[in-house]
């Protein structure tokens, strides 16, 4: 049974910890919002107000989730199919690779399988044409991580491609089409993605935390139409906790059926496997895994500072379980947001209160010759398996550590997790490292850095928040600046 009030105080004292000026939490059980209420102020400046559940905030790639839904309901309208190659709608379009471009379907775009890289950007055009723009000039020069269908590899301009081909099939611009299939029907008054329309409601404003150990605000706005699909949606606890009923509900929205049972199973199950603990995977714009033994689906959104969660428990009793928190300050806050979280599921769900550890087997040691080699991958750089003393061995980042088998293509080392794409035959192409891809290389053995170049990389470098770039699937993490 959830403690509303031991609730409300953990919650904020999460935020004091953390510096976080504004959060919203909204709990779905059954067909009703149970429970949904503010934290906090928009604005640690002039004109703040406090939070409510009908506060606006960017919910950064928690839009994945609404787009899928969209195009889910065009695939059901006969618009669309979901293996067919986006081609066939769109015959334009092309990749640096022209071969694979003729392969790539909705199903990979939707699933992170296309083999386009990660990449975002929260400044660019603000007219409708911004995104075909995206999609014709810089989309089409991206180097692939791997060829499609091969492995999940998260992917933001797969999304952004993805909501081109729905803005095609519907002739209308894809802002004008979240609106007449999502937020319309689902009720979501408030959510918009048009900056114009958002600061005429109360909206938290997104903060950073300065050297001196003040917050202020982030004074510079950002919008980019070619990124709608993937992010920059403004939304409410309220309106999202439409959203998690519709999904928690097999399509159905209060008394209509908006998405039909098959399609919601359909981006509810495995599609991909991001190779993680817990049976880590990824749907059809959905994160799906299990908790504590429950299976769960959602996404998590970072955007700039903004923070976002949802999180769906379809199976749980009288109706299933969602979760949405939403915040203006994520960065020293998505851990305790993870908290919050378990513990309102922990409460809900009347879960144990230890998560039991993943179990180490046997390793099968006859893969070990395919696995054994170097990899290189855009975010993690290299990565080199060795076998040692009948052990695998991972280096990286100067550091060696022992493999420990979860599965047979899974290992752990120390806290991270990677994970073996294996052959019918020969050696392993793709291992991927805390679900980042990484692809084989013939490491170079003879070459030595030049000690000048070595030399100017000395420093120290710092995050440098609101920078287009990742650190982690489905957030928006800091670039580095050195100081």
């Amino acid at each position: 049974m959830l403690d509303v009030g031991q609730l409300e105080q953990y919650v904020e004292e999460q935020m004091r910890a953390c510096r976080v000026p504004g959060l919203a939490l909204a709990i779905v059980q059954g067909e009703e919002v149970v429970y949904a209420r503010g934290f906090g102020v928009t604005s640690v400046e002039d004109g703040g107000v406090p939070v409510t559940p009908q506060t606006l905030f960017r919910i950064g790639s928690v839009t994945k989730a609404l787009t899928g839904t969209a195009i889910m309901r065009l695939v059901e309208a006969g618009a669309l199919e979901l293996d067919r190659p986006i081609r066939e709608y769109v015959p334009w379009f092309t990749l640096s690779d022209r071969a694979a471009a003729e392969r790539v379907t909705l199903r990979m775009l939707l699933s992170h399988t296309s083999g386009l890289p990660h990449d975002y950007r929260l400044h660019g055009r603000s007219d409708p044409a911004g995104l075909e723009a995206y999609v014709r000039e810089v989309v089409s020069r991206y180097p692939l991580v791997a060829p499609p269908g091969k492995v999940y590899s998260y992917s933001d301009p797969g999304l952004d491609v993805a909501g081109y081909v729905a803005e095609v099939v519907a002739a209308k611009p894809f802002a004008h089409l979240m609106q007449e299939m999502v937020f319309a029907p689902l009720e979501m008054r408030r959510t918009t993605f048009d900056p114009l329309v958002a600061m005429t409601y109360p909206l938290a404003q997104v903060h950073d935390l300065l050297d001196d150990g003040t917050m202020c605000v982030q004074h510079r706005a950002h919008d980019n139409t070619s990124q709608y699909p993937c992010g920059l949606l403004f939304s409410t606890a309220l309106d999202l906790a439409n959203f998690a009923l519709l999904h928690l509900h097999a399509g159905r929205f209060r008394d209509r059926q908006i998405l039909s049972p098959a399609s919601v199973a359909q981006m509810h199950a495995i599609q991909a496997l991001d190779y993680t603990p817990w049976n880590g995977a990824y749907g059809l714009t959905f994160h799906v895994g299990t908790y504590k033994g429950v299976r769960r689906v959602g996404h998590d959104g970072g955007e700039s500072s903004y923070g976002a969660r949802l999180v769906l428990v379809p199976d749980a009793p009288d109706g299933g379980l969602g979760v949405v928190l939403l915040c203006n300050r994520a960065h020293a806050f998505r851990v305790a947001s993870q908290r919050i979280l378990m513990r309102v599921m922990d409460e809900a769900l009347d879960l144990p209160a230890q998560a039991p550890a993943p179990q180490p087997v046997e390793p099968d040691k006859t893969c070990w010759p395919q696995y054994v080699g170097s990899y290189l991958g855009p975010m993690c750089g290299l990565a080199t398996v060795r076998e040692e003393a009948g052990q695998l061995v991972l280096d990286w980042c100067g550091e060696a550590t022992p493999l420990r088998a979860l599965r047979r293509d899974l290992y752990l080392a120390g806290g991270s997790a990677v994970g073996f794409v294996t052959e019918p035959e020969g050696p392993t192409q793709f291992m991927l490292l805390n679900s980042h891809p990484c692809r084989r290389i013939e490491a170079p053995t003879a070459f030595v850095p030049d000690a000048d170049t070595l030399a100017s990389f000395v420093g120290t470098y710092r995050p440098s928040f609101g920078a287009s770039g990742s650190s982690r699937p489905g957030q928006r993490g800091p670039a580095s600046q050195r100081r």
